[in-house]
């Protein structure tokens, strides 16, 4: 068990970042052609790491070696999470999310994204 102090040195560690989770809604354009249109869902406090040494090198390998880590506090709504219907936005930038992986004690949650290079801001 942790004590007080440094549960909240990793808490500050974690609130640095402001992230967005979007959520997919499907719908037409006035051609009545099928269009994805992202909505705010979700504002989270995260961490943001990159790879580095054998995670590096296993995502180089298939070709992932954008992907970025966000880890954040487990919050109950994070298990809805899903590769296909969520996105994350940082920093003006989207991430496709690739994998929600919870850690143990149900305190901290890491979510695999990579930077979706098509996308720009409205």
């Amino acid at each position: 068990m942790k004590l007080k102090a440094e549960a909240m040195k990793d808490l500050a560690r974690v609130r640095r970042h402001r992230i967005t989770i979007q959520r997919k809604r499907d719908g037409f354009d006035r051609h009545q052609n099928p269009v994805e249109h992202w909505r705010d869902w979700r504002v989270i406090h995260a961490e943001r790491t990159q790879l580095y040494g054998k995670e590096y090198y296993a995502a180089a390998e298939v070709g992932q070696e954008q992907t970025i880590i966000f880890t954040a506090r487990y919050v109950p709504f994070l298990d809805g999470l899903s590769t296909v219907n969520h996105r994350l936005v940082f920093g003006g930038k989207a991430y496709d999310i690739r994998h929600v992986d919870h850690l143990p004690g149900e305190t901290w949650v890491r979510i695999r994204a990579i930077e979706v290079s098509r996308w720009r801001p409205k």
